[in-house]
């Protein structure tokens, strides 16, 4: 194999590389949501079985729209994959803007339930119930992934406007796609597991 400095380091990696780096980040966070709603499942199951009532959870039913906009976001980022590989650039690129906007809403739209959240984590935390705590971390863990997700997106929402993609080279699309599809199907898991224990 020639390793000649010349050569760029792109053609010196094994095909699909940065495809299996990613796969393996994908895997430990997904490792990480699972314990968080573990944890998250124990606490609220143990303390039924101690006989201890938190009563019913309130659940900001804002959190219902912002499921929309991830939802909204994943389509748009696969349409976008979509019209990359086929060479349809101005699809493309509004595709890759819609889905960096959403993104932005995303976090927007969630702000005040998170706020709504905190707010009841100080209002029961005096009778010893922490849930509400528990539930703002689980969202504001997500949250923090969407905005480390929302800075490579919009590197490549950039390039993308400069003409930088093509049929032939889209990986910082493929990338960004893989883990936006990611952040979606958490949140969908997470939403589900705190609306039906609630």
């Amino acid at each position: 194999m020639d390793r000649s400095p010349e050569k760029p380091l792109d053609d010196r990696l094994p095909p699909d590389t940065g495809t299996f780096g990613l796969s393996l980040f994908l895997v430990s966070l997904s490792v990480l949501f699972a314990a968080s709603l573990l944890a998250y499942g124990i606490i609220r199951s143990s303390a039924v079985g101690r006989g201890v009532s938190y009563g019913t959870l309130h659940v900001p039913s804002a959190l219902w729209l912002s499921t929309a906009v991830i939802l909204a976001s994943s389509v748009s980022i696969h349409l976008a994959l979509g019209a990359v590989r086929t060479g349809r650039q101005h699809t493309f690129r509004r595709a890759m803007v819609v889905t960096a906007i959403l993104g932005l809403a995303f976090l927007i739209v969630q702000a005040p339930s998170l706020y709504r959240l905190l707010q009841s984590h100080e209002a029961f935390r005096d009778r010893n119930i922490y849930l509400y705590g528990l539930i703002l971390m689980l969202i504001g863990l997500h949250a923090l992934h969407v905005i480390g997700g929302l800075m490579p997106l919009g590197v490549v929402t950039g390039r993308a406007l400069q003409g930088r993609y093509h049929a032939g080279r889209y990986e910082g699309v493929r990338y960004c796609a893989m883990y936006w599809h990611f952040l979606d199907v958490v949140w969908l898991f997470m939403f589900g597991v705190l609306w039906t224990m609630k």
